[in-house]
């Protein structure tokens, strides 16, 4: 990791874990599908990394981890998501190159305390990540309907991804 890098995601305080879980699954995908080296492959995972923590500075809300929900969901649905495309891009991977490395669905919602993420329309949801979030003293309880995750799981859309067998190991 270069000091830029470094530096920037020492201050980025409590969602480190959190993104560097999505980084490094996405990182993870590429190199699947890849022919990037070991190098590009954690230049793209550093820069992805970096991306995420300026993507999701104003917009990290641990007291409430739906907040913000959407806002900080990547998405892929044949179409390319931005802060995804600029880290390949940084890399010198075009856009159809980031297309054949990656699913042509996939969903990744980075909340505070859990990432989790989804291969096609019809794929089941997987945790990536997932920590105890601290419990106020008085803390009423969540509405699990208040998140876009939520509302896929409930509406019933949870069955296998029907093009995509994906193994993910540390």
């Amino acid at each position: 990791m270069n000091k830029g890098h470094s530096s920037r995601l020492v201050e980025m305080g409590p969602e480190l874990a959190e993104v560097t879980a999505a980084a490094t699954f996405v990182s993870r995908l590429v190199k699947t599908r890849g022919f990037l080296s070991e190098h590009q492959l954690r230049e793209f995972r550093d820069c992805l990394q970096q991306s995420l923590s300026e993507h999701y500075h104003d917009h990290w809300f641990p007291d409430k981890p739906q907040k913000g929900s959407g806002y900080r969901c990547i998405r892929i649905n044949h179409e390319m998501d931005p802060i995804i495309g600029r880290a390949a891009g940084r890399i010198g991977l075009t856009s159809d190159q980031l297309f054949a490395l990656l699913p042509r669905e996939l969903t990744l919602w980075v909340d505070p305390f859990e990432v989790s993420y989804r291969i096609g329309e019809d794929g089941s949801i997987c945790v990536l990540y997932e920590a105890e979030a601290p419990v106020p003293a008085a803390a009423p309880s969540p509405d699990p309907t208040q998140n876009c995750k939520n509302q896929f799981r409930i509406s019933g859309r949870s069955s296998p991804p029907k093009n995509y067998l994906m193994t993910v190991s540390s």
